[in-house]
C-alpha cells in the first residue's frame, strides 16, 4: 500500500511540474514524460548488455566496427560501463592495414566508434567458454582473465545481447575457431530464465544463417525477444563496402559494417527511443534490408516472445540525453569527432563469406606494381582461391563416398520448412564438424556454407563410422585451413 501511494504521488508531481513548466518555457510533452516514468517503474532494475564480435583479422573489420558502434549507442543511452560487457578480439584499430590507426568507422561519413570502448575480453579470451560464463553470471568459469565482469543480473533487470560475426546453419562462430551452437545457447537462456536472473531480454544476431540459432527452438514463454539478420538458410551481407573498380576509395579495402547491423543502429541513432518500439525497429530494419539490393538480400527474422515487441527501445538501449541521437556524434573529445575527410563509398552489398575475397582483390590492386606488397597480396589471393576449390572438393568427395556419385545434388542443399529446427540431432552435427576439422582442417567462413550438407547427412541417418571413414578417405592428409 505504501509503495503504491508513493507511485501515485510521484506521478501527480510529474504532471504538476509539466503543466507549470509548459506555461513558462515549454518542455518535453507530458505524454512522453509519463510514458517514460511508467515504463521505468514497471521494468525497474538495471539495464545490462553483452556485445560480442565473433571474428578477427582486418578483412573482418566490420564485425568489430558493429560492436563498437553498439557500445556508443548504449553508452549514450545512459548504460554504465560496469553493466556493458564487450567481447572483441581488438586487432583492428591498430592493425597495420588500418589507414586510420587507432580509429574505427562503422559508416564512411560517421564518427570514430572505437574511442572509449572497454577491453573486457580480447584476443584468445573471446571464446565460447567465456561467453557462457558471462551469460550465466558464473565468474568462477571464466578463463584467461583476471577481472570478473559477467552478467550479474537480478530478477528485475533487462539484458540486451548483440552478436556480430560469421555463422553457419546451427552455430555462431568465435574467433578462436570455436562455436556457439544454437541448442547450447537456447539451453543456457532457459537456465538463466529458470534462475530468475532477468526480467526481459532482447537478442540481436548478425551473421549468415543466424535464424538457425532460434528457428523452432527458442520458446515464446521465457521473456526473450530475438531478431536475426537472416533466416536459417541464407547469407547476411556486408555494407558500406568499397567497389573493386579503379574508382574505389583510396582508404579502405574492406566493408565498414553489415546491412542488418547498420540498419538497427542507424535507426537507434536517429529515433526517439522512448517512443519507438522493438517491433517498429524490426519493421524498419526488415524493410531497409529488403530494399537495399533485390539481388542480394536477406530476410530479417523475429523469434521468441513477440509481445515484448511492444516495449520501447529505451527499455533496453537507454534513452539518451535528448530522447534521441540525431547527430550521430558520440565522442566529446575534439580529436575524435569526424576525424577524417568524408569520401564517397558505395553501399554495394557483399555476402559475408565473400568480403575476405573482396579485401584481398582490393589489397592487390592498390599495391604498387612490382612491390613486395603486391607480390604478398597476390599470394594471399591465390591461397584463398585455392582454399575455396579445396573445400569444395573435400565436401563433395565426402558426400559422394556416403551417398554415391549418382545422388541428386539437391539432396545436399535440401532445407526444412519454416518453424522447424534445422536439425533434430545436434550432437550428430557437432560430431561431423569435429570429424571434418580433425581430418580436413578448420572450417573457414567460406566452408561454413556446407553446414547444410552436414545437417542433411545427420537427417539421413548416416552412422558415425560411415562419416569418419568417408572424411578420413577424402582428407588423408590434414589441410591447415578448409
Amino acid at each position: 500500500m505504501k509503495g503504491s501511494m508513493s507511485y501515485w504521488v510521484t506521478l501527480i508531481v510529474i504532471v504538476w511540474m509539466n503543466v507549470t513548466l509548459k506555461k513558462t518555457k515549454g518542455v518535453q510533452s507530458i505524454k512522453n514524460q509519463l510514458s517514460q516514468f511508467v515504463e521505468e517503474k514497471e521494468v525497474g532494475g538495471t539495464k545490462w548488455a553483452l556485445l560480442v564480435a565473433g571474428s578477427n583479422g582486418y578483412a573482418n573489420y566490420r564485425h568489430q566496427a558493429d560492436i563498437c558502434h553498439a557500445y556508443q549507442i548504449l553508452k549514450k543511452g545512459g548504460l554504465k560501463d560496469e553493466n556493458i560487457i564487450v567481447m572483441m578480439y581488438n586487432d583492428i584499430a591498430y592493425n597495420e592495414e588500418n589507414p586510420m590507426p587507432g580509429i574505427i568507422y562503422n559508416n564512411p561519413n560517421g564518427p570514430d566508434v572505437y574511442f572509449g570502448v572497454p577491453h573486457d575480453f580480447t584476443y584468445i579470451n573471446v571464446n565460447a567458454n567465456n561467453f557462457y560464463a558471462v551469460l550465466s553470471g558464473n565468474k568462477s568459469a571464466l578463463t584467461g582473465v583476471d577481472h570478473v565482469k559477467v552478467l550479474n543480473t537480478k530478477s528485475n533487470d533487462t539484458i540486451f545481447i548483440y552478436m556480430s560475426g560469421h555463422g553457419s546453419e546451427g552455430f555462431f562462430a568465435m574467433p578462436d575457431s570455436g562455436q556457439i551452437w544454437g541448442d547450447d545457447l537456447v539451453n543456457a537462456l532457459k537456465k538463466k530464465h529458470d534462475a530468475l536472473a532477468y526480467k526481459k531480454m532482447v537478442i540481436y544476431i548478425e551473421s549468415c544463417y543466424s535464424g538457425s540459432m532460434f528457428e523452432g527452438i527458442l520458446p515464446n514463454n521465457i521473456n526473450i525477444y530475438a531478431t536475426t539478420a537472416s533466416n536459417a538458410h541464407e547469407d547476411s551481407y556486408g555494407f558500406y563496402c568499397p567497389d573493386y573498380s579503379s574508382n574505389s576509395p583510396p582508404f579502405f579495402t574492406t566493408c565498414l559494417g553489415d546491412l542488418y547491423s547498420i540498419s538497427w543502429m542507424e535507426d537507434s541513432d536517429k529515433s526517439n527511443r522512448t517512443n519507438e518500439t522493438l517491433h517498429q525497429q524490426y519493421l524498419n530494419v526488415r524493410n531497409r534490408t529488403a530494399k537495399s539490393d533485390p539481388e542480394a538480400m536477406s530476410h530479417v527474422m523475429v523469434y521468441g516472445d513477440l509481445v515484448l515487441g511492444n516495449d520501447s527501445l529505451a527499455t533496453y538501449l537507454g534513452v539518451g540525453p535528448d530522447g534521441g541521437n540525431d547527430n550521430y556524434n558520440f565522442n566529446t573529445s575534439s580529436s575524435h569527432e569526424y576525424s577524417y575527410q568524408q569520401f564517397n563509398m558505395t553501399t554495394r552489398l557483399v555476402s559475408q563469406k565473400d568480403v575476405s575475397l573482396l579485401h584481398l582483390k582490393l589489397k592487390m590492386e592498390k599495391a604498387p606494381d612490382g612491390s613486395k606488397d603486391k607480390l604478398k597480396a597476390q599470394i594471399e589471393l591465390d591461397v584463398e582461391i585455392a582454399h575455396r576449390k579445396n573445400v569444395d572438393r573435400n565436401v563433395h568427395f565426402i558426400w559422394d563416398l556416403m551417398f554415391g556419385e549418382d545422388t541428386n545434388s539437391t539432396m545436399m542443399t535440401r532445407i526444412r520448412s519454416a518453424s522447424q529446427p534445422v536439425i533434430d540431432d545436434w550432437d550428430c552435427l557437432k560430431m561431423i564438424l569435429k570429424t571434418y576439422e580433425h581430418h580436413c582442417g578448420i572450417l573457414s567462413p567460406y566452408g561454413m556454407k556446407y553446414s547444410r550438407a552436414f545437417i542433411n547427412v545427420c537427417n539421413a541417418g548416416i552412422s558415425e563410422k560411415q562419416i569418419i571413414d568417408a572424411t578420413s578417405q577424402a582428407c588423408p592428409k590434414k589441410n591447415n585451413f578448409s
